[in-house]
């Protein structure tokens, strides 16, 4: 399923990213938050989440597990708690239904 723009909206999220190619995760800022893996598309193929500080260190983690199969680009919504980013995970995983986070 393709990203939808009104996802930023949400109430849990403070801020959030442009995409980036997934290359470029190590710039990203080390907050609570959100990732989400898509391709050149915006088709979302994996979502995750990171605690307060943790957001590159999760990003590396999913990266070296493969769950950025089929993904080019990564975009960040940052949280203000470790607690929101786990219920906008689950929220998201249930909208997309990410193929990378079935396996």
């Amino acid at each position: 399923m393709q990203w939808d723009i009104s996802d930023h909206q949400d109430w849990r999220v403070v801020d959030y990213t442009r995409w980036l190619h997934i290359s470029n995760y190590q710039n990203l800022e080390a907050r609570a938050g959100v990732y989400i893996f898509a391709d050149v598309n915006h088709q979302v193929k994996y979502i995750g989440k990171a605690g307060a500080g943790r957001i590159v260190d999760e990003i590396y983690d999913a990266i070296r597990r493969g769950k950025d199969r089929g993904a080019t680009q990564v975009k960040v919504l940052y949280t203000n708690s470790s607690s929101n980013a786990t219920s906008l995970e689950a929220k998201l995983i249930d909208k997309y239904n990410p193929p990378n986070n079935l396996t």
